[in-house]
């Protein structure tokens, strides 16, 4: 009879030790090392009885596995095993249950074991082991991930979305271990007060608080792009940054007041790394700190970090004093008995709120009611270099990225645009630099789009614009015809006057971004995707809007139960005791900024403050 796996059993000292290459002294190395042979501090050999059948061990006295599955090689390494988690039942020696694996996960994981090496964390991700790296660090053929069939949507669309051409869709979860984090364009752009609209006055006193920008931007590695400085970043970048200056911004774009380099998640690891140009995704760092956590476990200093695999959560038990005390999963149910055991929403925004709607019964009066996100403009022109004005031409790819936001003058609602300039002198040779060092992919130049265009700098536009958050036909609420307790919601999202308004200032703010940095409107050309070519016109506007909303938001944001809030100061579903919420569905309203860093920021927040008691 299998024994059941109580949560103390897995924090302790690992079980065993695989070989690997970079055993090269001692003894011959193993296939395994018994956790009795692990030298531990205080801690004496265990007798062991003699095993009952030959182990192989490099083919002696029999051949070893021959088809060892992926999965089955990371789990040994890295994630808790399907013995061992088939077995885990009981967790309460668990202090934090971690449901997700992307950028909020990380923050809060990293913060919470920096603070206290012995908490006992297990991390659930619904998905399998899949990228080990941002996909633009890896070899050219794998931008073909992007999308696709790794993209799932865990919802069901209204027909009112759908049927919006500006609209379309909304981007979905990328379902494997990382999440988005291994897709995402990295911009990081650090949102001041002012734009914080209707964030409750402690969200904000938060971000002032000394070292939480500056922690935020350590996790993922934000660098400025006129700080990269390496073949690719380096003149161009100079020259798109003069000429779309902070101090002439608001006289070069009327609606803009904010123009600075891109702040991106590219940025060295550590200060003595050679790598300038990285983009940050979550897989390494919480292997990194899956090891880390291994080695203090065997000497005593620490807890291990669990991370299960393929563990979708689908339904928290709720009782009735106000603490939840299990979850149900795809494949168990997982449950404790004390108030210690706390539950970190990490999954992102539309999965946080489906687990409440589903769980919370209180909930369901403020959850998903409110929705915000961005929509999207994508515009690409091109000037000759000659008229661009006099910069040390290389021979080489140059690349430089630029951010600059405004708002409407009216309504006050805010855009953004996120620049990529790209001057290549050979589009086939230089496709794999172009590739890996583009600062956004998704809105890159394309290959099309480089040929023919040597003697030109090219110019890509992603604009950005927030979705009114007094809409109330934007909801996402659950969908009873649909069984499945991670799917039944249906999502939609609708324009009002506010955000066509909106679009359009932001279409025309981008035109306008586009002639400062050309320093000559008549040399321009557009691309228009109905010709397949640049043309002198300004594309139709059908043309320039793309389908397909993202960095959607305030599903169950921080705010007075009264004023619509889900979210207590410390992150809690209000009457809710140990289940707290990470996410962009905490921000009241989505501004125009990437939310990623922002985010992370409010998750170390929230592992500093449950180390320090608050939730007490």
């Amino acid at each position: 009879m299998a024994s059941t796996y109580h949560s103390h059993d897995l924090f302790g000292v690992p079980d065993h030790v695989r070989h690997n290459f970079h055993c090269r002294v001692g003894n011959p190395p193993q296939n395994s090392v018994p956790v009795h042979q692990i030298p531990v501090s205080g801690r004496e050999p265990e007798p062991q009885p003699e095993p009952e059948q030959p182990v192989a061990i490099h083919g002696f006295p029999v051949p070893g596995e021959q088809s060892p599955k992926a999965a089955t090689v990371m789990n040994d390494d890295f994630f808790l095993s399907d013995t061992k988690w088939a077995n885990l039942k009981n967790l309460d020696m668990c202090d934090y249950v971690v449901i997700g694996s992307g950028c909020t996960a990380l923050a809060f994981i990293e913060e919470a074991l920096r603070l206290d090496p012995y908490k006992k964390i297990l991390c659930l991700e619904r998905g399998d082991f899949w990228l080990p790296s941002h996909f633009q660090n890896l070899p050219l053929p794998f931008k073909m991930v992007l999308g696709g069939e790794s993209e799932t949507f865990p919802f069901t669309l209204s027909a009112e979305t759908y049927n919006n051409p500006e609209l379309g869709y909304c981007h979905g979860s990328c379902p494997f271990f990382g999440g988005r984090s291994t897709f995402w364009s990295a911009w990081c752009p650090q949102p001041t007060p002012p734009l914080m609209r209707d964030f409750p006055p402690s969200m904000i006193a938060t971000t002032e608080e000394s070292g939480f920008w500056k922690q935020a931007k350590g996790l993922l590695n934000v660098t400025s792009a006129s700080d990269i400085e390496d073949t690719v970043f380096g003149d161009l970048q100079k020259m798109i940054d003069q000429k779309l200056d902070q101090s002439e911004i608001s006289q070069l774009v009327p609606t803009a007041d904010f123009s600075q380099p891109a702040q991106m998640a590219v940025g060295r690891s550590n200060p003595t790394s050679t790598l300038r140009f990285n983009k940050f995704s979550t897989p390494g760092p919480l292997l990194a700190r899956n090891n880390t956590q291994r080695e203090l476990a065997k000497e005593g200093k620490g807890a291990q970090l669990l991370i299960r695999l393929n563990a979708t959560a689908a339904k928290l038990k709720d009782c009735d004093d106000g603490y939840v005390r299990g979850i149900q999963t795809n494949d168990k149910i997982l449950e404790w008995n004390n108030k210690k055991t706390k539950v970190i929403l990490c999954a992102g925004a539309f999965p946080n709120a489906t687990l409440l709607l589903n769980s919370i019964p209180s909930a369901r009066r403020t959850v998903g009611k409110r929705v915000t996100g961005h929509f999207l403009t994508h515009i690409a022109a091109r000037v000759p270099i000659s008229i661009f004005g006099k910069w040390n031409q290389k021979p080489d790819l140059e690349i430089a990225a630029h951010y600059v936001a405004g708002t409407h003058p009216e309504t006050g609602r805010q855009y953004h645009v996120q620049i990529t300039a790209i001057h290549s002198t050979n589009p086939d040779e230089q496709a794999n630099d172009a590739a890996r060092e583009c600062p956004d992919y998704a809105a890159a130049a394309t290959h099309d789009q480089l040929v023919g265009s040597e003697e030109y700098v090219v110019f890509v536009c992603a604009t950005l614009g927030e979705f009114t958050e007094e809409n109330p036909g934007n909801f996402l609420r659950l969908h009873h015809n649909n069984p499945d307790l991670t799917t039944n919601v249906l999502l939609q999202y609708t324009l009002v006057d506010a955000d066509k308004k909106l679009w359009d200032v932001m279409d025309q703010a981008t035109y306008k971004t586009i002639e400062a940095m050309s320093g000559d409107p008549d040399a321009l050309e557009y691309w228009d995707e109905n010709l397949h070519g640049w043309t002198k016109k300004h594309p139709a506007v059908e043309n320039i809007r793309v389908p397909g909303i993202v960095h959607e938001a305030s599903t169950s944001y921080v705010g007075d139960q009264a004023d619509g809030g889900s979210l207590d100061g410390l992150y809690r579903p209000h009457g809710v005791k140990n289940l707290f919420v990470t996410g962009a569905g905490i921000l009241p309203t989505a501004g125009s900024w990437n939310p990623t860093m922002t985010i992370c920021g409010y998750a170390q927040d929230l592992a500093r403050r449950l180390h320090r008691g608050e939730d007490n």
